[in-house]
Parts: C-alpha cells; sequence; structure tokens
C-alpha cells in the first residue's frame, strides 16, 4: 500500500494550538468552587462550528487546563462560547455559567482563556454574574500566553 506522507511543514499547523481554550478557575481556596466540565463551540469565519464538551474535571483554586480542539484546527476561529459547570461551597451546588470570547486581532492562533473569578461588586467586561452566587463571576477573554 502506498502512502503520500504530509512531511514537516504540513504537521507543524497540527501544533499550533489553534483555537486553545484555557479554562482556569482564579477563585481563592475559601471559595470552595471548582470546575467540573466545560462545553465549547469555537466559531469559524466561514460559519461552520466545533464542538467539544469535557467532563470529569476537578480543577480547583488557582488551577487551569488547556483544552485541545480535536481535530486540531486548521484555521483559528473568530469566537468561542464556553458553558463551565461549577460545584460550589459545602452544599456541592451545580451551576452552569456562560461566557463569549472573541478573536484578539494580535493572536493568530486565537488562544481563549474562559474561567470564574471572585469579583468585588462589579462586573467588567466580558465577564458575567453566576447565577445565585453574586460573589462569583466567569469571563473570557483572549489568552495571555499563546
Amino acid at each position: 500500500m502506498a502512502i503520500s506522507l504530509l512531511g514537516k511543514a504540513a504537521m507543524l499547523p497540527l501544533l499550533a494550538g489553534r483555537g486553545r481554550i484555557i479554562v482556569a478557575n482564579r477563585t481563592g481556596a475559601d471559595a470552595g468552587v471548582a470546575i467540573v466540565a466545560a462545553a465549547v463551540v469555537r466559531h469559524r469565519s466561514a460559519g461552520t462550528k466545533h464542538r467539544d464538551a469535557v467532563f470529569g474535571l476537578d480543577i480547583q483554586a488557582d488551577e487551569s487546563i488547556a483544552l485541545e480542539a480535536l481535530p486540531p484546527e486548521s484555521e483559528p476561529p473568530e469566537a468561542a462560547e464556553v458553558l463551565l459547570r461549577l460545584r460550589i461551597g459545602p452544599e456541592r451546588t451545580i451551576v452552569d455559567a456562560y461566557a463569549v470570547i472573541g478573536r484578539s486581532s494580535t493572536d493568530p492562533n486565537a488562544i481563549f482563556e474562559v474561567g470564574v473569578k471572585q469579583h468585588d461588586g462589579v462586573i467588567g467586561e466580558g465577564e458575567n454574574a453566576v447565577e445565585g452566587f453574586a460573589e462569583l463571576a466567569v469571563y473570557g477573554l483572549p489568552a495571555i500566553e499563546t
């Protein structure tokens, strides 16, 4: 059987991390918040969508993970929607929190960060209050690390 190898140059985009989403818990340990699941939709400029979901997470305070698009993205997405499932407090209340992130014009690979954090009562741009937990916000932004 004949095979046609792609070669190094054709394979490099597979490691570019296009559409990588960093899921972060930016709360303190005293908040009792864990991220236990995430659903992701990456929106491409042509209108197509790439959907992923990951379960069995246990992202505690000051922890994060990276979710890679599988299969790897051939082009960077223009935006992403993320639904985080949170487990909060000693009652282990389950709450779903939604965030939207737009691509930064300075990031050719469209790497995003989404997560939960405590706030001081002011919800900033790109943040949404976590329903039923006024001290928490879910956020989405272009990631700093690439």
